[in-house]
């Protein structure tokens, strides 16, 4: 277990080997990320903060209270990066702690919503949001040294990367792919582009509701 300090009163804990968030209590909490919980949830209090810094791209489709930062009761503070411009159709993106930066140009080739159980371990989240972008369009900027990437034995595609600093995600690239997977979250600015499709939607999470229009596939979409 690997741990590192996101502000002066949290710390984040993670699997070394994968990158995974583990649970973390702060004061009387414990904060388990539910993307790597099996199984139905037990009914409790749900709702959306700090949703004056969402991702452009992620609509909010439910009725759950919404709070711009912390919801009354929270001691909690966000740690913000400065967003820089965009150079001509570029856009930048980086890990938590920002060691790890890169580039991408134009759109993303797929932009997929995958609800496998990898997707939900390996980002601990409800489900893996996946841009790919054709090598042409992707550049390293920093901190590819510290990039360290995890496929399970009995995984033909899966990968997943991170920066082993912080353990927030990274680029995920394979020998002989044509493309880089760019988890969404990573972007700093908004990348013009919007999600194409849910899939592997037969092994949603059952706590996790789809509220958006956007096609859905049981596995992977045809081609």
């Amino acid at each position: 277990m690997l741990e590192y300090r996101s502000s002066e009163a949290r710390m984040r804990r993670f699997c070394g080997t994968c990158g995974s968030v583990a649970p973390t209590a702060v004061a009387d909490r414990m904060l388990v990320p539910a993307g790597n919980l099996t199984g139905a949830l037990n009914p409790a209090e749900s709702l959306h903060m700090f949703v004056g810094s969402k991702a452009p791209w992620h609509v909010i489709a439910d009725d759950l209270p919404q709070y711009d930062e912390a919801p009354p009761g929270w001691r909690t503070v966000e740690v913000k990066r400065p967003a820089e411009s965009p150079s001509d159709d570029t856009i930048r993106g980086s890990c938590t702690c920002g060691a790890v930066t890169f580039l991408v140009r134009g759109v993303p080739a797929r932009w997929l919503q995958c609800h496998c159980s990898r997707c939900r371990r390996g980002r601990s989240a409800a489900h893996g949001s996946n841009t790919f972008y054709p090598l042409s369009q992707f550049a390293w900027q920093t901190g590819h040294d510290l990039v360290r990437s995890y496929q399970p034995p009995d995984a033909a595609r899966f990968m997943v990367s991170f920066c082993v600093r912080c353990g927030g995600g990274a680029p995920v690239g394979r020998d002989n792919v044509p493309f880089v997977l760019v988890p969404a979250g990573l972007f700093d600015l908004d990348p013009g582009a919007r999600p194409q499709a849910h899939i592997h939607v037969a092994s949603k999470a059952p706590w996790y509701e789809i509220t958006d229009s956007l096609p859905q596939f049981a596995e992977l979409p045809p081609g």
